[in-house]
């Protein structure tokens, strides 16, 4: 995976804590994740199709999460409930679209996020990827984000169609 298919999420994710949740964020240096093993933490995973495919994961230890959909919602919550996840899938949909627009010369769509919760999964990355994972601290918390990234295969007519209608 090539730094410059990191840096716009890295972007995403300052852009996004400073406009939504008026705070800013420190980022530690990526590092490449061979295996996934689960951690007790809230997943937000969101696939990338089109020009290029991907998966990415925001990665949230549970104080973190019920600090950042806290703040984005205006309340305090002491456990997660299905506002925690809404919120967890809603922040990496925010990421990955804001990610999504940086790119240059793709034309990429995002899936329905999805959010995991606990220690017994696992995440598969794509075939010929690696996870590139970037840690981040804030006021909220520690948290990460994992991504595997590569450029698609498709014909100029795919191209014209993913184009025309990535959301």
């Amino acid at each position: 995976m090539k730094a410059e298919n990191i840096s716009p999420f890295i972007e995403s994710v300052s852009e996004v804590f400073r406009n939504m949740l008026e705070n800013t964020v420190e980022t530690g240096e990526p590092t490449v994740d061979m295996e996934d093993e689960g951690v007790p933490d809230i997943i937000g995973v969101i696939g990338l199709s089109g020009t290029a495919q991907g998966i990415v994961a925001l990665r949230l230890p549970v104080k973190t999460a019920l600090a950042v959909v806290g703040k984005m919602v205006g309340s305090e919550f002491r456990g997660v409930d299905s506002s925690i996840i809404d919120g967890v899938g809603e922040l990496v949909n925010i990421i990955a679209g804001n990610a999504k627009a940086k790119f240059k010369g793709h034309s990429i769509s995002l899936s329905l996020p999805t959010v995991v919760r606990g220690s017994i999964y696992k995440l598969n990355n794509l075939s010929n990827t690696v996870w590139l994972t970037v840690p981040f601290d804030s006021v909220f918390g520690p948290f990460s984000v994992s991504v595997c990234f590569k450029p698609a295969v498709v014909s100029e007519k795919e191209d014209l169609h993913a184009s025309a209608y990535s959301r």
